[in-house]
């Protein structure tokens, strides 16, 4: 009598193209079995997620044979560090409560000292090559940094804006989503990728650095707020650089992507000259790869038969 599939692992199928499931739902059962054997709830759980999160690549384009799930594979780890950098700014305190909310301080002060924690710990599990630890770490993460916004606003740090609003959540989503959408089995460790991680945390560090001493000492840095364009520099000369054959480049663009739309869309609202600069040199860098797919398709393409 043949069994029936759990219930987790029957969901987790329908997220993979029909044809697909037709044809690889034994081999997907088969590896399900395997990995949960004498496993508990949530490493079961865990695991029809991997394969609903497969199932969605698929869908998408984001598999492991196709150029973007290569680049996102290059993207997560530097994601990871540029986040776990980014992070240290929170714990610095950039500004004083408006007005007095005990609660709200302290329930900031928690938050803000986690974070850093959590990134930290996730970064090491990348450089170790021990994936499901760092995802299963970016998760309370993400939350936390989503929790962020609210939290600021109960201690009555700033005022809200729609803008600030949108994009202290949309910045943390974006982020969760480069670094678990990436191609589980392209993930893993090496000496190269542990070279782009500690490069990419230094660069991030740097870059949020020069924007706590422009706001502290602006007439050091050429006034407030043009440091933020440094983060559409990077993601500009990223783009330039990302080819076919430039994986690493390409990673870095989607890595700097959150940040770099984060501190540019603060430039816009309201306009600055820095902002419309920012802006073009981030349009016409990206146009660059866009032309240069354009043409290695009509070259690969042979003429049609007259």
């Amino acid at each position: 009598m043949t069994e029936h599939p759990p219930r987790a692992l029957r969901w987790a199928l329908r997220f993979h193209p029909a044809a697909y499931r037709a044809e690889h739902e034994a081999e997907l059962t088969a590896i399900y079995v395997q990995a949960t054997q004498d496993a508990g709830p949530l490493d079961r759980l865990r695991e029809a997620l991997d394969i609903a999160g497969h199932g969605v690549r698929q869908r998408t384009g984001l598999g492991s044979d196709r150029t973007a799930g290569q680049v996102l594979a290059q993207a997560a780890p530097l994601t990871v560090a540029i986040a776990m950098g980014s992070s240290l700014w929170f714990t610095i305190p950039t500004a004083q409560p408006l007005s007095s909310s005990l609660l709200g301080v302290l329930l900031v002060l928690a938050n803000q000292g986690l974070m850093p924690l959590l990134w930290l710990a996730a970064l090491a599990a990348v450089w170790t090559g021990r994936w499901n630890v760092a995802r299963s770490l970016v998760v309370p993460a993400i939350v936390l940094q989503l929790a962020d916004v609210p939290l600021l606003l109960l201690g009555h740090f700033f005022q809200a804006t729609y803008t600030g609003v949108v994009l202290g959540l949309a910045v943390p989503l974006l982020t969760g989503a480069i670094i678990l959408a990436a191609p589980r089995d392209l993930l893993g460790s090496s000496q190269p990728q542990r070279a782009a991680i500690a490069c990419t945390t230094a660069l991030a560090v740097v870059l949020w650095g020069a924007q706590l001493a422009d706001m502290y000492y602006p007439q050091l840095l050429g006034g407030s707020g043009n440091t933020h364009t440094l983060w559409a520099g990077v993601l500009a000369i990223a783009l330039l650089f990302s080819t076919r054959d430039r994986l690493l480049a390409g990673g870095l663009a989607v890595a700097v992507l959150p940040n770099a739309l984060q501190m540019t869309v603060s430039l816009l609202h309201p306009l600055s000259s820095a902002g419309v600069g920012a802006l073009l040199v981030v349009l016409l860098s990206g146009a660059v790869p866009l032309l240069r797919a354009r043409r290695h398709r009509a070259q690969a393409t042979p003429p049609s038969a007259a």
